[in-house]
Parts: structure tokens; C-alpha cells; sequence
């Protein structure tokens, strides 16, 4: 499937959080987010991976009931590797489910991993920033969760390998 052109056209906080994460866009977060949101982009480092359209937004968004094949809703389109929906799932995990977070959640210690773990982070502190808008201020347990995560992915980083 070809890229869908209306991507390239959204505005919401979300898109713009996503083009922000794959640095096809610049913003000026709100001044308690910058140290975070700086530490990020000071990971994030190019990554080579193919694109195609996945689901932006899978926690929360997947349901399971017993019998039943389980169903995937509110579809939030992206153009991303496949990594990226899954990275956003495990930052999702850092962020709200505070303690220790199992190995498995956060995943491989690859540098293409560490990568989209770097971008889901981005693309969730950048989307609350958008949402609180100009002059809005994002919570302090907020910022304390992006904090935390972005520790782990420090951590991580500095032990991941090159292989893919």
C-alpha cells in the first residue's frame, strides 16, 4: 500500500507529535518540558528502517473479550516502521505503569530499538504539550513520568548493540 497523502496534511497534536518524533518538524515546548524533551532529542539518532502504515495508538485500543477473536479500534494512522507502534506500546508502559517495568516491556537493547523508544517518548511528551497549548502547562507527575522513562531509555541506550 502506497502512503496515504492526507498524513502529510493533519495538524492535530498527535501528527504534529509524530513529525516532531522523526525530526520532519521543530517545536518550542513549554519551558518546564525542555530539559526532558531536549535529553531525547539529544538520543535520537537516525535510524534505517522501512515504512508502512501501522497503528499509532494501540494502548487502550485493542480489546479482548473471552470467545471472541480480539478487535483492534480507533485506528490512528501512521507512516512508520512497524517498531515505532510497538515502541509506542512499551513507552506507554514506562510511562504509566510506574515500578519496575519487566525487561520484556521495554525490549531488546538494540540501537534501532533504543531509537523508536527515543521517538514513542518524543511523540508522547510533545503531544501533551501540544495539548495543553500555549501558555498551558503540563502536570508535574507528567513531567516526573517522562523523566523516569527517559532514564531508562538513557540506560538502555547506553548498553545497546548495532545489530537489528
Amino acid at each position: 500500500m502506497p502512503r496515504p497523502d492526507f498524513l502529510a496534511r493533519r495538524s492535530n497534536p498527535w501528527a504534529v507529535a509524530d513529525r516532531v518524533a522523526w525530526a520532519e518538524q521543530t517545536i518550542d515546548v513549554a519551558p518546564e518540558a525542555r530539559t526532558v524533551y531536549n535529553g531525547l532529542l539529544g538520543l535520537r539518532r537516525p535510524v534505517e528502517m522501512p515504512s508502512q502504515l501501522i497503528h499509532g495508538d494501540l494502548t487502550g485500543n485493542a480489546l479482548f473479550a473471552e470467545n471472541h477473536d480480539p478487535v483492534i479500534i480507533d485506528f490512528s494512522p501512521y507512516w512508520r516502521p512497524t517498531a515505532y507502534a510497538e515502541a509506542i506500546v512499551a513507552a506507554d508502559g514506562l510511562l504509566y505503569y510506574p515500578g519496575d517495568v519487566p525487561a520484556a516491556v521495554i525490549g531488546r537493547p538494540e540501537e534501532q530499538w533504543i531509537q523508536m523508544m527515543v521517538r514513542a517518548l518524543i511523540f508522547r511528551l510533545v503531544a501533551s504539550a501540544e495539548l495543553v497549548g500555549i501558555g498551558g502547562r503540563i502536570p508535574d507527575d507528567e513531567l516526573q513520568r517522562f523523566t523516569r522513562a527517559t532514564a531508562t531509555v538513557e540506560r538502555l541506550a547506553g548498553t545497546a548493540t548495532t545489530h537489528q
